[in-house]
C-alpha cells in the first residue's frame, strides 16, 4: 500500500494575507529608501527622457528629484511621466551640481566611459549591483547623479562625485539612453533590498519530496529501469529537483501524475495521495 500524503496547502486567507504582508513589509522598505536617495538630472535635454525618469522614480518609490539647469517643462514630459507627474511639478531645480548634492553623503556620478587606470581615479568603475551591494543598508544620504546626453558629466562635475557607477556595456557603443541607464540602476537597487521578492508559494516539505523521488523510482521500476542505474538516478532527480525550488502545489502536480502512471501500469495508486482522480 503507497503511503498517505499528509497534504496542507495554504487557504485563500492565508495567501491573501501572504499577499497583504509582503506589501506592507515591501511598501514600508521603499519608504525608507526614498528618505535616502534622491535622483539629480544634470542638464537634461530631452523632455521625453525627463518624463520617462519621473515615471521611474515612482516605480522605484523614490520621491526626490532633482534638475540641475534643465529645459522648461513641456506636455511631452508630463505625458511621458504618466504617474510620475507629481513629480515633475515637485522637482527641485538648481543652478549647479555643486548646490543640489550638498546634503548628499555619497554622491554617485554615472558615465559610459570608465578608466581601466587607478591613477585616473576619478572614473574607476563600480557595477551598479555592486554599488548597491554596498549601499542599500548603509542608512547614508545617496545622490545619483545623471550627465547630459550628448556629452556627460564634466571633470569639474566629477569632483564633486565620491562614487562613480558604470554599466557594463558593448564597447563599441557603450552610451545608454538617459532614462533607460536610470531604469537598471533603480532597477537593480530594487534587486537588493531582501523583501523586493514575493514569496506566497509554500515549499514542498522535507517529508514530501523524499516521498516524490520514491514515487518516481517506483514508476521506474515498474517501467523496467536498470537496477544498477537506480542510484545514481534517484540522486540526480533529487538534484534536480532541489534546484526548482519545488512548491507543495507542484509537488501535488507530480504526484497525481505518478498516480496516473502507477495505475497504468497495474500498481497500487489507491491510497497514495489524496489528490482526486489519477492524473488529476
Amino acid at each position: 500500500m503507497g503511503q498517505k500524503l499528509n497534504k496542507s496547502t495554504p487557504s485563500k486567507v492565508l495567501l491573501k494575507e501572504r499577499k497583504e504582508n509582503y506589501l506592507s513589509i515591501f511598501s514600508e522598505r521603499l519608504n525608507s529608501l526614498s528618505e535616502r536617495i534622491s535622483v539629480i538630472l544634470v542638464g537634461p535635454k530631452y523632455q521625453g527622457n525627463i518624463g520617462a525618469v519621473a515615471r521611474l522614480l515612482k516605480n522605484s518609490s523614490l520621491t526626490d528629484l532633482r534638475m540641475v539647469s534643465p529645459p522648461e517643462l513641456t506636455d511631452e514630459a508630463y505625458s511621458r511621466a504618466m504617474n510620475g507627474k507629481t513629480l515633475l511639478e515637485s522637482a527641485r531645480i538648481y543652478d549647479s551640481l555643486e548646490e543640489a548634492v550638498k546634503d548628499f553623503t555619497i554622491v554617485a556620478a554615472t558615465s559610459s566611459a570608465p578608466t581601466y587606470s587607478d591613477r585616473k581615479f576619478l572614473r574607476l568603475p563600480t557595477t551598479p549591483w555592486d554599488f548597491w551591494k554596498l549601499r542599500i543598508d548603509s542608512g547614508e544620504r545617496i545622490a545619483l547623479v545623471f550627465g547630459r546626453e550628448d556629452d556627460g558629466l564634466r571633470n569639474s562635475e566629477l569632483e564633486l562625485c565620491n562614487a562613480f557607477i558604470y554599466i557594463p556595456a558593448n564597447p563599441e557603443y557603450p552610451v545608454f539612453n538617459l532614462s533607460h541607464a536610470v531604469s537598471i540602476i533603480l532597477y537593480e537597487m530594487m534587486k537588493q533590498i531582501p523583501e523586493s521578492t514575493p514569496r506566497m508559494a509554500e515549499p514542498a516539505s522535507p517529508e514530501n519530496f523524499a516521498l516524490m523521488i520514491r514515487g518516481l523510482s517506483d514508476v521506474l521500476q515498474m517501467s523496467g529501469y536498470p537496477d544498477y542505474k537506480m542510484v545514481n538516478t534517484q540522486i540526480m532527480l533529487q538534484k534536480i529537483f532541489s534546484r526548482s525550488n519545488l512548491t507543495e502545489s507542484e509537488f501535488y502536480r507530480i504526484m497525481g501524475i505518478i498516480r496516473y502512471l502507477k495505475f497504468m501500469r497495474g500498481g497500487d495508486a489507491g491510497n497514495e495521495d489524496q489528490t482526486g482522480k489519477p492524473g488529476e
